[in-house]
């Protein structure tokens, strides 16, 4: 396919990164111009253009813009009937896209994350699209069935930054009591993954709730000083 990015920060980049290898031919845009330049040199079939040339050299068009640069810059641009546009772009609704790149259709607002770079990864879509779910084939498609199911996952997703900050906490302790630092970030980060991909959450927090054992003290302290209420009433307030 012929695909085009504008903007190019973390997101952007991350899947420019997972699609360029599949033999797609690419046109990113030359905003976040080191990000822009380091695809280039790293994929012969990704090129760089300014944002009219990528619009223009594009069948598919993602859009990784901040909000207010996306409503200030893609009126001006030659979209044209035929072209698909995926939105990168979170909190900023599908038809006030639409409205934005017409005679483009857009086709699915869809939240990829940072790891989509290295291998198989998790994604966010709505509505569900088959053309987002043909280019991404090799990643986990989540389609959303309404509006307010996609807003209450971008909220939830948001756990992934405390759980990170978690990890840290716990290394960064362990670290204080004689472990060696990256050992303990190493060993954290595999634990986490290995046990969450290898069962669904109820039967392993079940299976970590040993009366007496590690596991269920510090949940039960977690639980007791307000942690998990906390959490709630901080994604609430997303």
């Amino acid at each position: 396919m012929n695909l085009g990015f504008l903007g190019t920060g973390t997101i952007s980049t991350a899947v420019v990164h997972a699609l360029a290898p599949l033999g797609h031919t690419i046109a990113v845009s030359e905003r976040s111009a080191a990000n822009a330049r380091a695809l280039s040199a790293a994929y012969p079939n990704v090129s760089v253009a300014d944002n009219a040339g990528v619009v223009t050299a594009a069948d598919v068009l993602f859009l990784g813009l901040m909000p207010d640069v996306a409503q200030g810059l893609l009126p001006a641009l030659p979209f044209r009937a035929g072209q698909r546009v995926v939105s990168f772009i979170a909190d900023l609704p599908l038809p006030e896209v639409q409205a934005l790149v017409a005679p483009a259709t857009a086709e699915s607002l869809v939240l990829p994350f940072p790891a989509i770079a290295h291998g198989r990864s998790p994604l966010i879509a709505f509505p569900q699209s088959e053309l987002v779910t043909e280019i991404f084939v090799a990643h986990d498609v989540f389609a959303m069935d309404s509006a307010a199911e996609f807003a209450a996952m971008l909220s939830a997703q948001a756990v992934l930054s405390p759980v990170v900050q978690m990890l840290l906490e716990a290394a960064g302790w362990a670290a204080t009591q004689g472990a060696e630092a990256t050992k303990a970030q190493d060993f954290l980060r595999s634990l986490v993954a290995s046990n969450l991909t290898a069962s669904p959450l109820a039967p392993l927090l079940a299976s970590l709730s040993t009366e007496g054992g590690y596991n269920a003290r510090l949940r039960a302290h977690m639980e007791a000083t307000g942690s998990f209420a906390a959490l709630k009433s901080g994604l609430s307030a997303l």
